[in-house]
C-alpha cells in the first residue's frame, strides 16, 4: 500500500515536472543600435498592438507599471483610448502630442505569429527513493531493491508557440534603438504570457541602458 502511494505520487510529480518544463519564454532575436549613446529615457509611452481592447489594456499596464524609478511608462489608452487613432495619417499629430507632453521614447509590442507543433517524448525511466530496511532476508530483498524503479510511457502533446516582437523608438524623431523577438512556449494563460514577456523586456531595456537600472 505505501509503496503504491509512492509510485502514484511519484508519477504525479514527474508529470507536473514535464508539464511546468513546456512552458517558457526566450530571447530568440535582439538588435540595439550602436550608434546610440544617449542616457536612460525618462517617460515612454507604451503601446501594444492588440486584438482585444482588454488584452492591450493590461499588457500596457503590465509593461509601464514594471518600470523602475526615474523612467516613467505611459499606456497608451491613455492617451488615445482607440487603437486605431495610431496610425500613419495621424503621424504629424501624434508626434506633436507626444513632444509636447514631455516624451522621448516609444515601445511598440505585438504579437508576430502563432504556431502549434506536436512534439513525442519518449519513454523516461526514473529512479525514486525508497524505505531503507529492514528487508527481512535476502529471498526478500529483490522487492525492495526494484521498487524504486519507475517508467513514464511515451505521449505527444501539443506546444503552442507564442512569438513577441518589442521595438523602442526615440520621440520625437522616430528613430528606431532596440528590438526583440521572444519565443513563449505553452504558457498556461494569457497572463502569465504578458507576465513572462513583461518581465523580459523591462530587464533587456535595463541592461541596455534605455531605462534606469
Amino acid at each position: 500500500m505505501r509503496f503504491s502511494l509512492l509510485r502514484s505520487t511519484l508519477f504525479a510529480g514527474i508529470l507536473t515536472a514535464l508539464l511546468v518544463a513546456c512552458s517558457s519564454t526566450l530571447v530568440i532575436s535582439e538588435w540595439r543600435d550602436p550608434g546610440y549613446q544617449g542616457a536612460a529615457l525618462k517617460k515612454i509611452l507604451v503601446y501594444v498592438a492588440a486584438g482585444e481592447d482588454a488584452t492591450r489594456r493590461t499588457a500596457e499596464d503590465r509593461l509601464a507599471a514594471s518600470f523602475p524609478k526615474g523612467t516613467q511608462g505611459v499606456p497608451s489608452y491613455t492617451l488615445f483610448p482607440d487603437a486605431k487613432e495610431i496610425n500613419k495619417q495621424n503621424e504629424k499629430a501624434i508626434a506633436a502630442r507626444l513632444q509636447k507632453e514631455g516624451f522621448d521614447g516609444a515601445l511598440t509590442a505585438r504579437l508576430a505569429s502563432v504556431d502549434k507543433e506536436n512534439v513525442y517524448m519518449p519513454p523516461q525511466t526514473y529512479l525514486a527513493p525508497t524505505m531503507l530496511g529492514p528487508y527481512g532476508s535476502f529471498y526478500g530483498y529483490g522487492t525492495f531493491a526494484y521498487s524504486s524503479v519507475y517508467t513514464v510511457p511515451g505521449y505527444t502533446y501539443q506546444e503552442t508557440k507564442y512569438m513577441i516582437e518589442t521595438i523602442l523608438y526615440e520621440i520625437p524623431g522616430g528613430k528606431m534603438l532596440w528590438t526583440m523577438t521572444t519565443e513563449s512556449v505553452s504558457p498556461d494563460s494569457r497572463e502569465q504570457l504578458i507576465k513572462s514577456v513583461t518581465g523580459l523586456i523591462d530587464g533587456e531595456l535595463k541592461k541596455q541602458g534605455f531605462i534606469a537600472g
